[in-house]
């Protein structure tokens, strides 16, 4: 049964009575959002540029493309009118809806926004895209050509259960009604699509989503599924960790969405296992905290900036209440959302052990991936032994310097300047040195790992290349080696980073090396081809890899890039170097297992 409990008791009289009331049962619960002075603040000057993007004509807020690529959208260029962001920016006015402040009435504009976007919601039960949205109206489902993206449920789901849950009492009868309907069509589109325990963040959004929804509207059914679905996370978890390991932007998701669980799952045993799992996402990004140059070290599963988000440094001040203390300009938007620091794992980020290596099984069936990072007082350099060079990948990555001034260092292998997902990495780590190999994958992704898959090796190129790009270091620190295979050392912020590239096999073609550089990165790379476009037939190549070998010290120590030793057999290359190994099919293949 169902109760509400009133606190007005508890609470005092001086509570306003949009705050009195908490719904409770078994299961969940959830109150009215109050926020702080400072909260609202916050908010305030976030909402500040959405206002400047709110179309009134289509109730919705905009946002112009140049130049965009992306998997799920047409769209390249022009000016386009979101869905997610429009029902987030409606969230956004509801939760500030402070008359001193407005020029407009805040929640008529959310309730507009609201109606608009769900109305663009799919709700033709016999059809696959049902219960999600497009990303544009400009974009209806049934007519784009690129592939629908069905975590719109669960991101847009999400951003409705905050609207329902927190505004009960300003929400029309009409509109409230429209939003239980368009909230059960996510949930079921999420329960039908059934995402697996590894694909992290969506296996947690969807199970908070169905799970609320299902104990909102009483659908006995959802509530069994969510239940078990979060079972079957957690026991997964136990076994696997998170398969969206390590990410710098989706364990940042994980915590939030976790955070939600915790804020409105009630029942004593999803708490239990809600409360591991939080604290499990935590433990990654302490382990893998690196103070010095306060960031994120590697590797990373899934991330879209090589340097941490500035507003990752007022998380941590916040979760830590304040104890670490970091630079930061902007503030977190998404103020409900309040994190903890476990605190067993405080002493890493403000009294860390150097050096030292993390070590993580991060696929536990053969073969296994294994991340390495090794974290001293100067640097942090981190590899996956086996992984994509897919664009939000980062197998290999270095940084140092500090919190105002982070560098780093990423390989890249670019097709046509964006990020070619068929290129396969392959590493062995031991502290400092690190040994690599770079192959090729006929049915691999092109620019997206799955999307977008080669057939039969073939693609079409004007540039193909492998890049050593270093973040935020001047262009005319970059030096080149004086043949392919001669050792050079790039020196910069005090440190020396040795390469040696002992293999460059492409089809019989010869490369060269350049060196380069912008505002943002400057960059060594060893050019496989550039020219006028032509097409490349992988599966016809008897030889396609790259190798290199790599060493991080502390300037001024005498460096020996000591012989790497090579051997064949029956088309796999074996390579010895420094007590590090590394064994790769040197012949273009088809994806393997756990790649």
């Amino acid at each position: 049964m169902k109760t509400t409990t009133i606190l007005l008791m508890l609470l005092g009289p001086a509570l306003s009575t949009a705050y009195s009331q908490t719904y409770r049962d078994a299961h969940i619960r959830y109150e009215p959002v109050q926020l702080t002075t400072d909260e609202k603040e916050v908010l305030s000057e976030s909402l500040q540029k959405q206002h400047e993007k709110y179309d009134p004509a289509e109730q919705m807020i905009t946002s112009t493309l140049k130049n965009y690529y992306q998997y799920h959208t047409d769209a390249t260029d022009g000016v386009l009118h979101q869905t997610r962001g429009s029902m987030s920016y409606a969230l956004d006015l509801l939760d500030l809806d402070d008359p001193k402040r407005a020029a407009f009435n805040y929640q008529q504009r959310a309730f507009d926004i609201i109606r608009k976007t769900i109305s663009l919601q799919d709700t033709v039960r016999a059809n696959k895209t049902y219960g999600i949205w497009p990303y544009y109206l400009e974009e209806p489902l049934a007519t784009k050509k690129s592939p629908a993206d069905w975590n719109w449920a669960d991101f847009l789901g999400v951003s409705l259960l905050d609207i329902y849950m927190g505004h009960q009492q300003k929400l029309p009868a009409d509109l409230k009604e429209m939003i239980k309907n368009s909230l059960i069509r996510a949930a079921e589109s999420i329960q039908k699509r059934n995402v697996g325990p590894g694909y992290t963040n969506i296996a947690i959004m969807g199970t908070y989503t169905t799970y609320l929804t299902s104990h909102l509207f009483d659908l006995p059914k959802m509530q069994d599924y969510a239940a078990k679905r979060l079972q079957n996370f957690y026991e997964y978890t136990l076994e696997n960790g998170f398969t969206e390991y390590n990410s710098p932007t989706y364990t940042r998701v994980a915590l939030d969405e976790l955070v939600r669980m915790k804020d409105h799952i009630v029942e004593p045993e999803a708490r239990k296992k809600i409360d591991y799992l939080y604290d499990q996402a935590w433990d990654m990004v302490a382990r893998h905290y690196h103070k010095p140059s306060g960031q994120w070290a590697g590797p990373h599963s899934r991330s879209y900036s090589s340097l941490v988000r500035p507003d990752f440094y007022a998380i941590l001040d916040e979760a830590s209440d304040g104890k670490i203390k970091l630079p930061y300009t902007e503030k977190r938007g998404e103020v409900k959302i309040r994190h903890e620091i476990p605190k067993k794992l405080l002493p890493y980020f403000l009294d860390p052990k150097y050096p030292r290596t993390e070590r993580d099984v991060l696929k536990v069936d053969d073969p296994q991936i294994i991340g390495i990072s090794y974290l001293t007082d100067k640097y942090a350099i981190s590899t996956a032994n086996r992984s994509s060079l897919w664009n939000q990948r980062r197998p290999f990555l270095a940084y140092w310097g500090t919190p105002e001034q982070p560098h780093y260092l990423q390989v890249r292998m670019l097709r046509d300047d964006y990020d070619f997902s068929s290129a396969s990495f392959y590493s062995d780590q031991k502290e400092n040195d690190v040994l690599a190999a770079i192959t090729f994958l006929t049915n691999g992704g092109d620019k997206h790992i799955s999307i977008d898959r080669l057939q039969e090796g073939k693609f079409r190129a004007k540039d193909l290349r492998l890049r050593f790009e270093f973040g935020k270091v001047p262009a005319a620190e970059m030096v080149l080696p004086e043949t392919t295979n001669a050792p050079f050392t790039i020196e910069t912020g005090g440190l020396q980073f040795s390469i040696l590239m002992y293999l460059a096999e492409f089809g019989g073609m010869k490369g060269r090396w350049e060196k380069g550089g912008n505002a943002d990165a400057a960059w060594v790379d060893y050019v496989v081809y550039a020219g006028d476009e032509k097409d490349f037939d992988l599966s016809s190549m008897n030889a396609a890899a790259l190798g290199f070998a790599f060493q991080l010290t502390e300037a001024g120590r005498r460096i020996e890039m000591k012989e790497i030793v090579t051997s064949q057999q029956g088309g796999q290359l074996s390579v010895k170097w420094e007590g590090l190994s590394v064994s790769v099919p040197l012949k273009p293949m088809e994806q393997p297992k756990n790649l």
